[in-house]
């Protein structure tokens, strides 16, 4: 079976596109959990009108991404028979062979942990959303494969990749219990970067599948108040992402590039966007070191439990 956890907030017009193709799926041994962040709209009466079997985790605010998503996969861990969880935004669409792909692509790459799927845009299909999420090399710094790139079939290679986007990615349940879960104190953005680094560090594999596709509504016409919160949580998690997994000759090494990385970001921000802007990315900057102090018991436990050497870890960085 698989544990379908969806967080939710305010998400009602979005799950009638989502429950439809769901219930198309050709593979049917799922079970649905909304993990939701204190909705005030239909969400509830609409998922239990759809999915009568379904689980509602009702969080009663808003938690942020990593919260609900680890309430889901905690319950589904100790109430549920599921070999697999799917984390599913609540804005995406899927092809009905999602699902069995997914399961089909476990059995025959049995050194995968994670699945990564082909992400399009949901506006603009012929538009790449997400194909498998990396590092770069050259700063350190976060990439969705093929974002905004037009899909020409360019990624359409199945091959073991840095890691996943939790937008639409599935796991092995037995993962959670050995590299943990989501770290709730990055609220949201790049908590999946940092769950995939850690499971790279302790031998587990992503296997990117690009024949099980799906489709994103990512938001192209954020207002600069959210635009500034993403952001600045995006700067303040970034910090957190190389103090609690980078190898220590790696991050040493990587210092000089994350130094010209930030400058030339903030410059753009500066020059394309804002000033505004700049200083929410300066801020998350800050408020990441302010708190790097209090991750390092945590980065202590990784390196300890790391199995991955330096040279394989740089290996999955995109060039």
């Amino acid at each position: 079976m698989i544990s379908i956890v969806i967080p939710n907030y305010n998400g009602v017009e979005h799950l009638k596109t989502l429950f439809p193709s769901l219930k198309n799926q050709t593979y049917k041994d799922y079970k649905v959990i909304l993990a939701d962040n204190g909705s005030e709209d239909e969400s509830f009466a609409f998922t239990s009108a759809e999915f009568p079997d379904r689980i509602i985790i009702a969080i009663g605010y808003n938690s942020g991404f990593a919260k609900a998503v680890n309430e889901g996969i905690k319950y589904s861990l100790k109430n549920l028979n599921s070999e697999y969880i799917l984390l599913l935004n609540n804005d995406t669409e899927l092809e009905p062979d999602f699902l069995k792909t997914a399961v089909i692509t476990f059995n025959k790459q049995r050194e995968a942990s994670i699945i990564a799927v082909k992400m399009l845009n949901y506006y603009n299909r012929d538009t790449i959303d997400d194909c498998g999420d990396f590092i770069k090399s050259g700063g350190g710094s976060p990439l969705a494969r093929g974002h905004n790139e037009k899909d020409t079939g360019q990624y359409d290679e199945a091959e073991f990749i840095f890691g996943a986007s939790a937008g639409a990615a599935f796991y092995k349940s037995e993962i959670f219990q050995s590299v943990g879960f989501f770290d709730e104190k990055f609220f949201a953005y790049y908590e999946d970067i940092d769950f995939s680094f850690r499971a790279q560090l302790m031998g587990y594999k992503c296997f990117y599948q690009p024949k099980a596709l799906c489709y994103h509504k990512r938001g192209g016409t954020s207002s600069v108040a959210t635009h500034g919160f993403q952001t600045e949580m995006c700067e303040r998690n970034l910090v957190l992402v190389r103090v609690k997994n980078y190898p220590f000759t790696t991050y040493i090494l990587y210092q000089p590039l994350f130094f010209i990385a930030r400058v030339k970001r903030y410059y753009t921000f500066i020059r394309i966007h804002s000033f505004i802007i700049f200083l929410r990315a300066f801020k998350g900057y800050l408020r990441g070191l302010m708190l790097l102090i209090t991750k390092l018991p945590e980065r202590f436990k990784i390196q300890k439990n790391r199995k991955a050497s330096p040279s394989y870890i740089k290996s999955l960085f995109m060039r």
